[in-house]
């Protein structure tokens, strides 16, 4: 997690570059280099936690401010990572695939409030938890609150037979990874993260196209955004492209190659990329939909697709918009996303406010080294030496007064225990699994500070800070740091929510 003293300080680089200049567009004061002190950071963060390569690219509006490479690429061909090397952006890609849909709404070929069934065949049609077509509006699987379950159906782990316990059966295309989709929640209900829904976007796109999916976000926004070298393809390799390290089932950190996974369904991550091209998606947003001066998404469209559309809680700061992942960190509205999936773990994280943002990709899997490199560019871009929460000094983003401290202690021990994840499973045989192999451990540790273990989440543990109203905390963490964490007390059980998605649940204890 981000500590105290570890931001980047470089004279004089603090806060956003000029104008583009005339040697091709980039901000004035470039740098083709990472500042000093945040390579250091993240070559420490790179050892401790197994990742072998790293890209980032810092950038405003008019360019990138500077960018850089640590690490390798390849171990066998001893190939160093450079800003121009190409990595699997996972989950990241949903904001294409989104930006697909949104073009789409534009054209008027696509309604954001009408039942995605509508473009569907009969064949194809999701089922509501009744059997009857769902009504779950496009809207809605773009903001991960239509009902859909989460899971990873159309993704091969590089053995059949392991491929078809995890996908139910055969997929051979996108059409076999959306057949039979049922609803496991009413539409609107809550927030289940669900990359079926993104592959549903990108089915109903490309037939809106008349082109595959893959040639469909090509022509109608990598096109347009001039992310020339980028794909949405199943499997990428060769001198120039990161191989992925870690292992496959199940996913975790190593040296071992994890190059074998497939996205036979690639509108849920099968983006492949640079940071120097991510970061033109990002300079998108930041001038309104434009980028040189071409259009790809409307200033009205934009500004509704990065405000916040659904929250699993209404206290939370933490949810989504249209694609864009929402939050508040230090005091400050930053949009984009994160993606983690075996051998890669990247970050895209934009304040649009305050006109800057910063791309990070990796080969390896831990989730919390381009979350926490981000946020140490971005500290640096903004001139904040501010790095959240930090956990050695106790209770503190708020000051707790003696009686409220007690409260807080006295209500972190009744919170402890075991809890389970809830609405992160798929369905079948590999959810009942994941459901019974996963449960999150929540200690009280002092003056009310709670310690979350075992959360797939939160990449690592996420210490939970006390604020003056009981059952509020701010969170430190490797993942999402410093944004809003919640438990409460229901007739059921304690209910915690942390992060975007993730509800834990741990059943009341018999008096």
């Amino acid at each position: 997690m981000n500590r105290r003293g570890e931001t980047p300080d470089v004279p004089g680089a603090a806060g956003t570059a000029g104008p583009p200049d005339a040697s091709g567009g980039r901000s004035q004061g470039l740098t083709d280099e990472l500042p000093a002190p945040l390579r250091t950071a993240i070559e420490t963060r790179l050892r401790e936690h197994h990742t072998q390569g790293l890209a980032l690219c810092a950038f405003d509006a008019h360019g990138m401010v500077f960018a850089g490479g640590v690490g390798n690429a390849d171990l066998a061909r001893s190939e160093p990572v450079t800003p121009e090397t190409i990595f699997r952006a996972a989950s990241i890609s949903k904001l294409l695939t989104a930006t697909l849909a949104l073009r789409l709404v534009e054209q008027g070929h696509l309604d954001l409030a009408a039942p995605v069934n509508d473009h569907l065949p009969p064949e194809l049609r999701i089922l509501d938890r009744d059997g009857h077509p769902a009504t779950s509006p496009v809207a809605m699987l773009l903001s991960h609150t239509s009902g859909l379950p989460s899971g990873v159906r159309g993704a091969s782990p590089g053995n059949a037979a392991v491929s078809y316990v995890a996908n139910q059966g055969r997929v051979r295309n996108l059409a076999d990874a959306v057949s039979g989709l049922c609803l496991v929640r009413a539409p609107g209900e809550r927030i289940v993260y669900s990359n079926p829904a993104y592959n549903v976007i990108g089915h109903v796109a490309a037939g809106i196209v008349g082109l595959p999916f893959e040639a469909a976000v090509r022509e109608q926004v990598l096109g347009p955004l001039g992310m020339v070298g980028a794909e949405f393809t199943p499997q990428r390799s060769g001198p120039g492209i990161a191989t992925p390290y870690g292992s496959i089932v199940p996913p975790a950190v190593g040296g071992r190659s994890a190059a074998g996974l497939r996205l036979v369904a690639t509108p849920m991550g099968g983006l492949t990329t640079s940071v120097v091209e991510l970061a033109r998606f990002g300079r998108m947003v930041l001038g309104g939909g434009s980028i040189e001066g071409q259009q790809i998404l409307g200033p009205d469209v934009l500004a509704d697709a990065t405000s916040m559309h659904a929250t699993n809680h209404p206290d939370l700061d933490v949810g989504y918009g249209l694609g864009f992942k929402v939050r508040t960190w230090h005091g400050r509205r930053v949009i984009g996303h994160d993606g983690n999936m075996p051998g890669v773990a990247t970050q895209l994280l934009i304040a649009p406010e305050d006109g800057v943002g910063v791309a990070v990709l990796t080969n390896g899997y831990a989730l919390s080294v381009p979350h926490e490199a981000a946020a140490l560019a971005l500290e640096h871009l903004l001139g904040d030496t501010s790095t959240g929460p930090d956990t050695s000094t106790g209770p503190d983003p708020e000051v707790l007064d003696s009686a409220q401290s007690a409260t807080a202690a006295a209500f972190g021990r009744t919170a402890a225990g075991t809890y389970r994840q809830l609405d992160a499973s798929p369905p079948g045989i590999v959810g009942r699994l994941n459901e019974a192999g996963i449960r999150v451990r929540v200690t009280h540790e002092v003056g009310g500070r709670l310690r979350v273990d075992g959360n797939p989440g939160s990449g690592g543990p996420a210490w939970l800070l006390p604020t003056v109203a009981p059952g509020r905390y701010r969170v430190a963490a490797g993942v999402d740091d410093d944004t809003s964490a919640i438990i409460e007390e229901h007739a059921d059980g304690m209910h915690l929510w942390l992060g975007h998605t993730t509800h834990l649940f741990r059943r009341a204890r018999r008096r």
